[in-house]
């Protein structure tokens, strides 16, 4: 996946995603609670098709980002976010 394929995910989760608040009359309600089973299914996999756009934008481009701020930190500053001992763990 590529940034381009990302944003059309992205793109395509939302426009599933208003399609039901767009053109209710597309999605009449029959369910007993009266839901419409099609308008359900395009919110899940709407809400899906944008995490998956979205997922890729953090694991391409946000951590990578984060570990070269975190890089860039003074060795001296590393050492005060260590653990003292990691090896102590109550319990254990």
């Amino acid at each position: 996946m590529n940034d381009f394929d990302a944003v059309i995910f992205a793109l395509l989760g939302s426009v599933m995603e208003l399609l039901p608040m767009v053109f209710p009359s597309w999605f009449p309600r029959g369910g007993a609670d009266q839901s419409s089973a099609r308008a359900l299914w395009l919110g899940v996999v709407g809400a899906t098709q944008i995490a998956i756009g979205a997922s890729y934008f953090v694991r391409a481009h946000a951590v990578p980002a984060a570990i070269r701020i975190f890089s860039a930190m003074p060795g001296a500053d590393r050492d005060s976010l260590a653990l003292q001992n990691p090896r102590a763990v109550a319990g254990r």
